[in-house]
């Protein structure tokens, strides 16, 4: 197992466990009662996972369907855990495995309200062993377990979460900083699709790039890929190409996951592509400056929603 993966998996493991935390923060139980419960939420924090893959086993991410299965499932285990109400327990166990969902939500697509609806939905901010989300809860659980009277506990998980939330909404901001800036400094048709997401486990190679995002531009005639620090910035393009002859785009969900892909039909096998080295854009107009492989500069002016030499 990669050390990524490994970071994946836990962060679904710790997922359950904070939620554990919160639930039985303010109760007076054992060293040995903690660690079961941790334990269990551990189990249930990547008990969707085991029930099937998202794109074969869909219910076994929708928030719907793990609800209703999780009603018996917490029952029987109030037999074992009677001097806990069945309330408590199933906040406790129910919301680790939804907290898998979640996770996965910003992550994965997932099928939210399966079997109404087998759309998968997301909501990609982060990579799933950024250690910027699973640090602050491994602290929260620790926090939990320590058998020493900590009446500020319940404040500082309290403080773990409000980080958290703090991190997913600047990376929320910065999705939404890239798609304007992209309207603003490329030109593209009315056709055009942007993908923002977070980067793979192939483009992180140190701490920093959890704290970065990818982004895809895909059009008839262009193709802009690039990163983007956190809060945005200037983008570091390492794709941006022109092809001289309009493609076809083409949206569909054959994207991992079940998700909405948009993607460009190459208008001949043989086609032709550019290097733009050089861009400017006035109001919808705009003229671009590509490089061919002989090292010849041309020039292209978009008017009218078409791009001409």
């Amino acid at each position: 197992m990669s050390v990524m993966l490994a970071m994946h998996v836990g962060t679904h493991l710790l997922a359950g466990c904070f939620i554990a935390s919160f639930v039985f923060m303010r109760q007076d139980i054992s060293f040995k009662d903690k660690l079961m419960i941790l334990g269990l939420s551990a189990f249930f924090g990547i008990f969707p996972d085991l029930l099937g893959t998202r794109d074969t086993s869909p219910w076994s991410h929708s928030l719907i369907v793990m609800g209703i299965v999780m009603v018996p499932v917490v029952y029987l285990l109030r037999f074992f855990l009677q001097k806990y109400s069945y309330p408590m327990l199933y906040v406790c166990f129910a919301g680790s495995v939804m907290a898998h969902i979640f996770v996965d939500y910003l992550g994965h697509g997932v099928h939210l309200i399966y079997p109404f609806s087998r759309q998968a939905y997301t909501l990609p901010l982060i990579y799933l062993g950024d250690p910027t989300v699973w640090v602050p809860m491994l602290l929260g659980v620790v926090i939990f377990i320590l058998p020493v009277v900590f009446k500020r506990k319940l404040i500082m998980n309290t403080l773990f979460a409000v980080f958290i939330v703090i991190y997913l909404g600047l990376k929320l901001a910065t999705v939404a900083q890239i798609e304007q800036s992209i309207s603003q400094k490329l030109t593209l048709t009315e056709e055009a699709g942007v993908k923002v997401y977070p980067l793979s486990e192939y483009q992180v190679t140190s701490m920093t790039d959890f704290w970065k995002m990818g982004f895809d531009v895909i059009d008839k005639q262009r193709s802009v890929r690039g990163i983007v620090p956190l809060l945005g910035g200037d983008p570091h393009l390492h794709v941006n190409v022109f092809y001289l002859m309009e493609g076809d785009i083409v949206v569909s969900n054959t994207g991992k996951d079940g998700i909405e892909e948009v993607y460009r039909v190459p208008a001949s096998n043989r086609e032709t592509s550019l290097e733009v080295t050089e861009e400017s854009k006035v109001d919808s107009a705009g003229i671009i400056m590509a490089r061919d492989r002989n090292g010849n500069t041309r020039e292209f002016i978009f008017r009218n929603g078409k791009w001409a030499p």
